[in-house]
């Protein structure tokens, strides 16, 4: 049997994260990780140390480090690009002109402007891609959405601290279009602060205040960021009955009593199972690229006009 080979493109916190788990992996034989840093190849080959530690014995798959695309193999069953937004479409052009890659998982956010939406797309259009919005596949979101989906109009409240808004907007939003079925029908962000800040990764920008989505059936998502350290608390009502679901208490209470334990996920433990499925049957739980760049579409626009009502220019926002 012909060795089964991801591409892992970006090996910065989260690419690695994704490393760890597709080392145990049971279909993929060999990972290519790609980046043009030095540093964050180097820091690939601790991880594979400390997966073997913890394993006693070696990982499952073999780990190969590439500088360059044009060193990866021409041929891959699965490619993961874990860049930065504002130059994964680029990388995901050049992939897909050095490599015949079946398979896609990519990172959000997907791109800093439409025209980047438009060129992922174009990129993998014979091919079958996913974004990674991975609440759609914890059992804890697959009970609470038996629990609250098909009961009528949802409104959805997320609020904390600095959670990255503008970069994490898209969870939510993919949430809601799972839970409800809706696709998302038009944005306002009038409540946004004015200030555009510094965000935690250099060269790219944060929001706070507020902003809301409406879904093509009436659900309502406001999603709010404040300036202080306070965890991420969801407020789901529907049907009469008030959810208040805590990531970081790994709860879900619901208004008449009912308790539901869960958690999140981490990327490590969810990549493994999450290229096993697509390399076996090509098909996983995430949201399809078109569907997830119909909610980038409208986020990007939501927030651009936000820049410019801010003072800022340009036809991308940038952030990641």
């Amino acid at each position: 049997m012909p060795s089964r080979a991801v591409a892992i493109c970006g090996a910065g916190e989260l690419g690695r994260r994704h490393l760890e788990g597709v080392l145990r992996s049971e279909h993929a034989d060999i990972v290519h990780v790609y980046d043009i840093r030095e540093d964050a190849l180097a820091a690939c080959e601790l991880v594979v140390r400390r997966s073997g530690e913890a394993r006693k014995r070696q990982p499952i798959a073999e780990l190969r480090l590439h500088h360059a695309i044009r060193t990866l193999p021409t041929s891959l069953n699965l490619a993961i690009v874990a860049t930065t937004a504002d130059v994964r479409p680029h990388v995901v052009s050049q992939l897909a002109e050095h490599a015949h890659i079946p398979h896609w998982i990519l990172e959000k956010v997907l791109a800093q402007d439409e025209p980047g939406l438009d060129q992922l797309c174009s990129a993998t259009s014979a091919s079958l891609a996913w974004v990674n919005t991975p609440r759609r596949t914890m059992e804890w979101y697959h009970r609470l959405r038996s629990l609250i989906g098909g009961r009528g109009k949802i409104s959805m409240v997320v609020s904390g601290g600095a959670w990255g808004l503008a970069c994490n907007a898209v969870h939510f939003m993919d949430v809601l279009a799972w839970w409800s079925g809706e696709r998302p029908l038009d944005i306002d962000t009038e409540a946004l602060d004015p200030e555009w800040l510094p965000a935690k990764r250099k060269g790219f920008l944060e929001v706070f205040g507020s902003m809301s989505v409406v879904y093509t059936e009436g659900s309502r998502l406001t999603l709010t960021a404040d300036y202080d350290a306070a965890p991420i608390e969801i407020k789901v009502d529907v049907g009469g009955l008030v959810w208040s679901i805590s990531d970081s208490e790994k709860m879900a209470r619901r208004s008449d009593g009912l308790e539901l334990p869960g958690r999140v996920d981490l990327q490590s433990e969810m990549s493994a199972g999450l290229v096993d499925l697509i390399l076996a049957t090509s098909t996983c739980s995430l949201p399809t690229l078109a569907d997830s760049v119909e909610i980038h579409r409208l986020l990007l626009r939501g927030l651009r006009v936000h820049l410019i009502r801010s003072g800022g220019s340009g036809n991308h926002v940038p952030i990641t």
